[in-house]
């Protein structure tokens, strides 16, 4: 395990419809591989004690794909909320989170996500944060329009992730660099890391390989290094 660990890796999960492109199938076979990635990448976090892992996985400009990729992403997402993923997510000891905007959710998909959170609400090894019609720009809007109206001196506290540390590390798969409106004000001090592979070749190796190179950087919080 290594000795210098963020407490809070956020990954943008970008690829899939490359991939499959690369493979010559279509681009929804690439979301369907790109599923299968996540539980070995929880797997990791929780063995190298990792306290919130967050998923970008829909953001709220996705809305713009195609209606037949959209409507297969949201059942898609919709059938692995499950019974099988809570028994899951229970027996590893990990708490399902929601980060997004209610807004055009499928209501099925949205009652299946509050009742996934509140069955794994008790669980203390890993917050598993989904962050799906999300974005950062709209966050930081809504948690401005609250302060403004009183509702807390603390801006951080109304912003969707309210409760979860800033982004120790942000991992974008799919060779972008770019951050794509994503936790804009959580991601202050964040080390990032651009990987070049697509989010469905993506593994435990090369995510160990990039908490490596994490483990490697000096953070220094705007102060003098002294080495």
């Amino acid at each position: 395990m290594l000795n210098n660990r963020p407490n809070h890796v956020a990954i943008i999960m970008d690829g899939n419809g490359r991939w499959a492109k690369q493979q010559a199938k279509p681009r929804i076979i690439g979301h369907k591989q790109g599923v299968e990635i996540i539980q070995p990448i929880i797997k990791t976090a929780i063995s190298q004690k990792i306290k919130v892992l967050s998923l970008f996985a829909f953001s709220c400009e996705n809305w713009n794909r195609p209606k037949t990729e959209i409507n297969f992403l949201m059942k898609l997402i919709a059938s692995k909320l499950n019974q099988r993923t809570i028994s899951t997510l229970n027996k590893n000891g990990v708490q399902f989170r929601w980060t997004g905007f209610t807004t055009n959710l499928p209501k099925t998909l949205l009652k299946k996500i509050m009742f996934l959170q509140a069955t794994t609400e008790k669980n203390k090894k890993l917050i598993l944060n989904l962050c799906f019609n999300y974005g950062g720009m709209q966050d930081i809007t809504q948690a401005a329009v609250r302060f403004k109206h009183g509702e807390s001196n603390d801006f951080a506290k109304l912003l969707l992730t309210k409760n979860l540390p800033n982004v120790d590390l942000l991992i974008r798969t799919g060779n972008e660099k770019r951050i794509s409106n994503f936790m804009l004000f959580q991601l202050a001090y964040a080390e990032i890391i651009f990987e070049s592979t697509y989010w469905p070749a993506y593994n435990e190796k090369k995510f160990l390989k990039n908490l490596s190179e994490y483990a490697s950087r000096q953070r220094r919080f705007g102060t003098i290094s002294e080495n």
